[in-house]
């Protein structure tokens, strides 16, 4: 998905991915060393996760770090873009950009605070 600026040959790991999500992403990495992390929360109570752990440790070694979590009104969650990033920032690290997945879920790339 290009939108995640994901490229050929990068090791990816996809987390807690709902079997709906259209994301055609081919896992191919482990945590602690992939170029991209894509963790999938649906409540601020998945925020402090392992899936959510693997993507801040990969944010802060700078590989590509999205957290992915429903629109507002959707899925019955309590998160929206500024309550996961101020979540997340206390992890040492920031939001730098914003997409949409579909029509039920966007994703946030982290990066380090520095």
């Amino acid at each position: 998905m290009s939108k995640l600026q994901i490229k050929p040959g990068q090791s990816v790991v996809v987390l807690g991915k709902p079997d709906d999500v259209p994301v055609e992403i081919e896992a191919t990495g482990e945590p602690a060393s992939a170029d991209a992390v894509l963790a999938f929360v649906t409540t601020s109570g998945d925020l402090l996760g392992a899936d959510t752990q693997a993507a801040l440790a990969a944010a802060r070694r700078d590989a590509l770090a999205w957290v992915a979590y429903p629109k507002g009104g959707k899925l019955g969650t309590d998160l929206n873009r500024d309550t996961l990033a101020a979540v997340l920032s206390e992890h040492g690290v920031r939001p730098v950009r914003q997409i949409a997945i579909d029509d039920t879920w966007s994703a946030l790339r982290f990066r380090p605070s520095d």
